[in-house]
């Protein structure tokens, strides 16, 4: 059940059509449950491959891969066992009885998902990425011609690359921004 001020962007994908969503919330505010909820959701709707992206790798798995929320629930036990056909703990990957993947990746080596064909990017602390505007440039045409979405959540951190992004988004129509 998404909180208040995370009832918008759930509803921003999944009933107004959104397909760039941008969150600018505090610490704390259960971004990455709500991102990991929505990921898990686009797997079970459609067979598809979704990332789910964090600064780095190894965050990625401390964060998601063997986090565990403020009400001791493992956020991989969000993900029904009925419909995991399996997890891979070395590629931080998992596969969906249906075919869906679900897959944490860093952006400290974003490049290797050059060529792949994800229908769902989340980037969760998209302000600490280092490379932002790199990894936008390539995931971008990837989901335009896929008719998917990218879900951008992070805390604010200064006039970087998510900065001018909310500044540009915010002005756009096809972008749903949350401050």
């Amino acid at each position: 059940q998404p909180r208040w001020y995370q009832a918008p962007i759930w509803d921003a994908i999944e009933n107004k059509g959104y397909r760039k969503v941008l969150a600018v919330l505090p610490r704390r505010a259960g971004k990455d449950i709500t991102a990991w909820n929505l990921a898990i959701r686009q797997c079970l709707k459609k067979i598809c491959m979704v990332f789910y992206m964090l600064p780095e790798n190894k965050q990625a798995k401390k964060v998601i891969f063997d986090g565990i929320t403020i009400d001791s629930e493992r956020f991989l036990d969000y993900i029904p066992k009925q419909v995991i056909k399996s997890i891979n703990s070395q590629e931080l990957k998992i596969s969906f009885i249906n075919g869906s993947i679900l897959q944490l990746v860093g952006a400290d080596n974003w490049d290797s998902i050059r060529g792949t064909n994800p229908y769902a990017v989340v980037l969760s602390e998209f302000a600490y990425m280092k490379d932002g505007t790199a990894i936008m440039d390539v995931i971008s045409p990837i989901l335009a011609v896929n008719g998917g979405w990218c879900l951008l959540v992070s805390t604010p951190f200064g006039k970087n690359h998510q900065w001018h992004l909310h500044m540009m988004a915010r002005e756009l129509k096809d972008w749903y921004v949350l401050f």
